[in-house]
This record gives structure tokens, sequence and C-alpha cells, in this order.
């Protein structure tokens, strides 16, 4: 059963949505994961997700048929927006005959987002694929005061085509982007991600000696607003234990 935020107006309360509260949802835990694709660099050339749409190409090696999670080098000015990120297949074509098959699309909240470049882990969730070539597109969103940049490289890498555009028709060619893929393996067995009720979603960061730092969790309305956006912070002794916990 999917979950859903209570929303004034929006929310109808029937025995479906009341029974939901109480009945067994369907969980997923998403490890660190094994690295199966990268783009990476020093560069610092930011791309503003105000004004475009961008896609980027990546591959799954022989023996992977999973997407856990991916990173993104984001960073946002004012408040952000709301993130889209969709996986799509190789029949993708620049010349916009073809946006590519959408095998799966996650909205993000805007409130995640830090305010200097960094790799955020975004849970994706996806199997059944074969190893080969599949793109990567986060949509265009927010205005010229609040949006995220996806920070890249200052010039082309032809094993990691970038295409961008403003809105439908053919693509242009963009500069190498950041991110990195990670199958849903066990990796080193650090939780990064759950997923219960299908939309219901949280993103643990730890510190360095690995007690956790804090945890976002965010649930949706129906309607795709987001209603519950919760920083959870995690306050250890010096010894490392926990001692209590608050939202921030």
């Amino acid at each position: 059963m999917t979950l859903y935020a209570f929303k004034n107006g929006v929310t109808v309360l029937d025995e479906t949505t009341l029974n939901s509260l109480i009945s067994a949802q369907p969980s997923v835990l998403i490890w660190d994961g094994t690295q199966v694709d990268a783009k990476e660099g020093s560069g610092t050339a930011d791309n503003d997700l105000s004004l475009n749409t961008y896609i980027t190409r990546f591959r799954l090696p022989p023996g992977q048929s999973t997407i856990g999670r991916v990173e993104l080098e984001l960073f946002k000015t004012g408040a952000g927006a709301d993130l889209v990120l969709e996986i799509r297949d190789d029949t993708f074509n620049p010349d916009g005959s073809n946006d590519g098959a959408l095998l799966k699309s996650i909205a993000f909240p805007a409130q995640i987002f830090a305010t200097s470049a960094t790799y955020i882990s975004l849970p994706v969730d996806l199997s059944g694929l074969t190893p080969g070539a599949y793109w990567l597109r986060v949509n265009k969103a927010g205005d010229a005061i609040n949006h995220l940049f996806w920070r890249g490289e200052a010039s082309q890498d032809p094993n990691y085509p970038v295409y961008y555009r403003s809105g439908p028709g053919a693509w242009r060619a963009g500069n190498a982007l950041h991110f990195r893929v990670f199958a849903a393996t066990e990796g080193t067995y650090t939780l990064k991600h759950t997923i219960w009720g299908a939309n219901g979603k949280t993103l643990l960061e730890y510190n360095a000696d690995g007690t956790i730092s804090y945890l976002w969790r965010w649930l949706p309305a129906v309607d795709g607003s987001w209603q519950i956006v919760d920083k959870v912070v995690f306050i250890h002794d010096n010894n490392g234990v926990l001692m209590r916990v608050e939202v921030a």
C-alpha cells in the first residue's frame, strides 16, 4: 500500500487512507553498494537547473542488473528547488526524436540539498536491468532566485556525453557532469537509505567514527507536494553513545 502525507483539501479520509496508517508496509534498505560507474573531476563548472534539463550517459558493467542509488554533485541557491531524477534507456536520441524509455522517475524535496557543492546520495531502487548504456536525467526546475546547480567540468568527455535543452525538441551537447552510480548490493554494509510504503524515504549521513550524524526523511501528499520533510539529528557523547535525537 502506497503511503501519502495528509494535506487539507486533498487527503480523502476513507477506510483505505486510515487503514494505511496501521497496516504493514513494504520496505527497502539501500546500502552504500558497489560503485559501477562514475564521472568525477576537479572541475567547478556549475550548471543552472532552472534554465535547462540535463541528461548524461552511464553504463552498467557485465554482471550488474540493479541501481540502488546515485550520487550527484549539487548545491542550491535561495531555497533551492525540488528535483526530479529519471533513469532512461539507451533509445534516447539527442535529435529530440526519442527521449528514451522512462524506467523510473523519483522526486526529491528542495530542503535536503546543501548550499555548498557536495555529492548527495539519492535512492533509486531499480532492478531487472541488463548490462549496457543508460541515461541519467535531471529535469529543469526552479526560478532565477531558487534553484539547484549541478557541478561538472569545463569540457566534454566522449565517454560520458551530456546533453541539455530548455524545452521540447533537440538537445545541445554539454560539458561533463559529476555523478556516481551504485548497484543495489551490500557494499560495506553502510545503510544509506530506507524506503517505506513506496513514497516514504530517508537519507542517512555519518560522522567520521561511523555513528549517524543525521538523517532526512520525507513523504509527499497525494498531489506531490511535500508535507513531511524532517532533518533528524543524532547527538552522541564523547564515547559515541547516542544520548538524544533532535528534529532540526
